[in-house]
């Protein structure tokens, strides 16, 4: 019984199991989603921003971009609280990257209009988190309410 439950951690995953995106970017989009349905419901608005951009911000394609964004909502839905997202964001994200997220973070939770007390909490569990500091969150929130502003003009 014990060689069971040890092969179960030391033997490889089957190759036919559908190819996975990169762990990092998991984590980053995950958190992305997160903030989309924080509220309770993710808008269509929401959606279409969230595809526009994980894309290009990640480096990858639609269908890419499309299989991370529904790997995302897989380990968000699965997870039971943020440190495992953010703790790799920590270990592998430079401080732009994690200011970049912030905003990105920011323009999800802006773009229905309303920031209720979730998405703000969320804001800052995820920035404390991550060690973006008020002041850089704060600065970021700017710059993607500036971005949301150009997008609808």
């Amino acid at each position: 019984m014990l060689d069971k439950m040890k092969s179960m951690f030391t033997e490889p995953v089957a190759e036919t199991a559908a190819p996975q995106s990169d762990a990092l970017h998991i984590a980053a989009a995950a958190l992305l989603v997160r903030a989309a349905q924080i509220d309770g419901q993710m808008d269509a608005h929401e959606t279409k921003l969230l595809e526009r951009l994980v894309g290009p911000h990640f480096g990858l394609d639609d269908q890419a971009a499309a299989m991370l964004i529904d790997e995302a909502r897989h380990a968000a839905e699965e997870a039971s609280d943020l440190f495992q997202f953010t703790n790799r964001i920590n270990s592998h994200f430079g401080e732009a990257h994690k200011i970049m997220l912030v905003e990105l973070l920011w323009q999800i939770v802006l773009a229905d209009g309303v920031v209720d007390d979730y998405e703000a909490n969320l804001m800052r569990r995820v920035a404390g988190l991550i060690h973006v500091t008020d002041q850089q969150a704060g600065q970021a929130r700017k710059k993607a309410e500036a971005a949301l502003a150009e997008g609808s003009a």
